[in-house]
């Protein structure tokens, strides 16, 4: 059994307008929810029957020059918008998802260069999107429509024009708009879209259509949230397009497109002619099967993959699937609008004939965010790996920094916390991480607790009871506020969640009494785990000491030394409980980095500790064990103490386990695990992408200093590990570009370094062994 479900895109040109100035409170007066006003099924069985996009138009009229027009529109689940049939933007899976019982975010669109003299239309198809989930029943227990604010796809939309004689009129979302069932029959964010393209309703987005028969529009409650411009917030939309690299037919009449690399996206495939009610089905997977079919195991929504495991109604295995039917009119495409999926390959039944590669287009979809860096040095492991790297952020950023882009899709903020410099260094995560903040805040319960995941999805493993996530995952919270101010200088973000921060450490002290956390999901995957105490308790530090420094920034004296006198007592017990000589622990590697990247180990003791990891790595023949957090941890440790060409033999090593094994085993994404899996677990996981930020702060050398405001304080300390013989690559800061290319040279370095205005920056001079301070401009060293 499946659930088989596509659509078709449109692009234009467009104008879209900055929302800086604008305010939450913008003029809504006149517009209403609207939608088909079609009751929710009433047994869940019955939402994976077809269900009908609903299309929406306005007809009005305009009988004087246009001075300026602006449409705020706001359409859950997902919206596709069009005015006189030209579509308003470059985006896709608009708006962005947040706890929508709280905030719901419009878009702004300038739209004067598209209003007539003379008739217009409006028109709007509104897809389910995070609004109107399936009931699937996620690893056999856990459905959205529990967690989630849900209902029935619905619009809000006020168009204000202001014309040349200084009258202005406004079309606002009322019941005067006529709505109909589209030819998108089925949509899901994770099974996909079935599309008739029988039942397309030519003209519909155009002046003078006749929509005599279609239906008034009907008011509708809408979600409870607060409108909320989206502002700065980086828009989804297409980030890439290529077409596929290959096409096979490992079976009579079915064909594999490999688009070469794995991604989260669509596609969009020229079908060519044929005959009407011909059904078109298109399988996604990360991987292919021994026969050369595509497996998606590995891309299961939740895990459901038995019969009854999804719920009442649900498909025996939830995969990733579209259904095209055919019109049977002229040369169709397929190109699904309100879905995406993670996926390499796709799996294409019902041609009548080989389709093309150039005719199979993969379609990258990601916020559209601004690009930091470049990186290049010797090692095309290294260049690799970088791509790798940008390539599982790319497919986790479509609203939400997600886990991954088809399981799950969840923002977690263990994966955050692990990967918030690694993101900040290859894109401008400014305006994402300061949403990303807020959609943790609404989520936290009424007690302050914050949760396992922002949006909520109803997931607190080993948590504080309740909606309360594990620490571990909290701590996205104040590591995204440390480095939006080390990297941004964004001061008034600490401002605005600094009662919520202190709030949160109050409850955990509160609730551990003895500064011993004892619960956490802990250091999640890691070969060789932790206890989830040691782990847990080190977190509990780490947001104590963050508090006490966001504390001191803000100029509270009284609050910064309570939580400093918190946090020393915190380190206190955890060298009584954990510490013995500098061995944290049994002595594994995510023991012992925990407790020196922590600074939990008595000073006295940090050789020692040392001693003990290096050892541990050695006893394994550099393999490492480490998880989540330790991962990140270790080659910080390592880089920071001397022992930087560890570091790079474990980045490079080849075998199990390691990124280089990924690469060895043809990953073009991060995995989830370090064990390959072909049945389980996700090829395109974000969390052990902290080995990026290693690239930029330690091969190539840029990192700002523990004190750094907006990047104006760095540290360049270039690492030639692993053989490497040159580096180079740019970061752009908010202060500007700063730039560093070495070279060996008879085994000495040639560094040359760019240092924007407003920068103070320390190069450490490795053949010298001594530091150089400098300001802005170029600078080299021999000189």
């Amino acid at each position: 059994m499946s659930w088989l479900f596509t659509g078709t895109r449109t692009l234009s040109a467009y104008v879209f307008l900055s929302l800086t100035a604008m305010t939450a409170y913008a003029d809504w007066s006149g517009s209403e929810w609207i939608g088909d006003g079609k009751p929710q099924p009433t047994r869940d069985e019955e939402f994976y029957s077809n269900d009908p996009a609903p299309q929406l138009r306005k007809v009005f009229s305009v009988d004087r020059a246009v001075q300026s027009a602006q449409l705020r529109i706001a359409g859950l689940g997902f919206y596709e918008a069009h005015l006189n049939a030209g579509g308003l933007a470059d985006c896709a899976l608009m708006p962005l998802w947040t706890p929508y019982a709280k905030r719901v975010l419009y878009d702004t669109y300038d739209v004067t260069a598209r209003v007539e003299r003379g008739e217009n239309v409006l028109a709007v198809t509104l897809g389910n999107g995070w609004y109107n989930p399936l009931p699937l029943r996620m690893w056999g227990h856990r459905n959205l429509r529990n967690a989630l604010a849900v209902g029935r796809p619905c619009l809000r939309a006020k168009l204000d024009i202001t014309f040349v004689d200084g009258t202005a009129t406004s079309v606002v979302s009322d019941a005067s708009w006529k709505v109909t069932p589209g030819p998108l029959l089925r949509n899901s964010i994770y099974l996909g879209e079935v599309y008739d393209a029988r039942k397309t309703i030519p003209g519909w987005k155009k002046p003078g259509f006749d929509d005599a028969s279609w239906q008034p529009a009907v008011r509708v409650a809408g979600p409870a949230g607060q409108l909320q411009p989206r502002g700065e917030v980086p828009r989804g939309g297409i980030r890439e397009t290529w077409p596929a690299v290959g096409v096979k037919q490992p079976q009579p009449g079915v064909y594999v497109a490999d688009f070469g690399r794995n991604f989260a996206g669509q596609i969009r495939v020229k079908l060519g002619a044929g005959p009407a009610g011909q059904r078109l089905t298109f399988r996604y997977g990360e991987l292919l099967n021994p026969n050369g079919t595509v497996n998606c195991l590995t891309a299961v929504c939740g895990q459901i993959k038995r019969q009854g495991m999804g719920g009442p109604g649900a498909p025996q295995v939830a995969e990733q699937q579209d259904l095209f039917i055919r019109r049977g009119e002229g040369d169709e495409t397929h190109a699904p609008r309100f879905t995406w999926h993670g996926f390499r390959y796709v799996q294409i039944e019902g041609l009548i004939r080989t389709p093309l590669p150039e005719g199979i287009e993969a379609v990258s979809i990601a916020s559209k965010l601004s690009d930091a860096c470049e990186f290049e040095c010797s090692s095309p492991q290294l260049n690799q790996l970088h791509q790798v790297c940008r390539n599982t952020f790319l497919s986790n950023v479509a609203g939400v920094q997600s886990d991954c882009p088809a399981r799950e899709k969840f923002g977690y903020g263990g994966d955050i916390a692990v990967t918030t410099e690694a993101f900040i260094f290859n894109f401008d995560m400014r305006a994402f991480y300061a949403k990303t903040l807020q959609d943790f805040a609404d989520e936290a319960d009424g007690d302050g607790w914050f949760t396992e995941t922002a949006p909520y999805v109803g997931i607190a493993d080993r948590g504080f009871g309740g909606r309360a996530g594990p620490i571990g995952w909290s701590v996205a919270v104040p590591i995204m506020l440390r480095d939006l101010y080390r990297y941004y200088g964004d001061r008034e973000l600490l401002e605005k969640h600094y009662s919520a921060c202190v709030r949160y450490v109050d409850l955990v002290q509160k609730a551990c009494p003895d500064l011993i956390v004892p619960r956490c999901i802990g250091d999640h995957e890691a070969l060789e785990k932790a206890p989830a105490a040691l782990t847990a308790t080190a977190h509990f530090h780490q947001w104590t000491r963050l508090v006490a420094d966001f504390a001191s920034i803000l100029g509270k004296t009284a609050d910064a030394q309570r939580y400093e006198r918190l946090a020393d007592a915190i380190r206190r017990r955890f060298q009584a409980r954990f510490v013995v000589a500098g061995k944290v622990g049994q002595g594994r590697q995510g023991e012992q980095v925990f407790g020196l990247y922590h600074r939990l180990i008595p000073q006295a003791d940090r050789a020692a500790a040392l001693a003990i990891l290096k050892q541990n790595i050695e006893a394994r023949k550099g393999a490492l064990t480490t998880g989540i957090f330790s991962t990140k941890y270790l080659l910080e440790v390592l880089s920071t103490e001397g022992l930087e060409e560890l570091a790079g033999q474990l980045v490079m090593r080849r075998e199990f386990p390691g990124w280089g094994f990924m690469l060895e085993n043809g990953a073009t994404t991060l995995w989830e695990t370090w064990k390959p899996s072909s049945n389980t677990y996700s090829q395109n996981h974000p969390m052990f992408g902290s080995v990026e930020d290693w690239l930029m702060k330690h091969v190539l050398g840029i990192a700002p200093d523990e004190d750094a405001v907006g990047f104006d304080r760095i540290t360049i300390r270039s690492q030639a590990v692993a053989g490497l013989t040159w580096a180079r690559g740019t970061y752009r800061s908010v202060k500007g570009p700063v730039a560093v290319e070495w070279h060996l040279v008879e085994g000495r370095m040639k560094l040359k370094v760019d240092i924007p205005p407003g920068v103070q920056a320390r190069i450490w001079l490795a053949d010298e062994k001594k530091w150089a301070e400098v300001t802005s401009g170029r600078h080299q060293w021999p000189k």
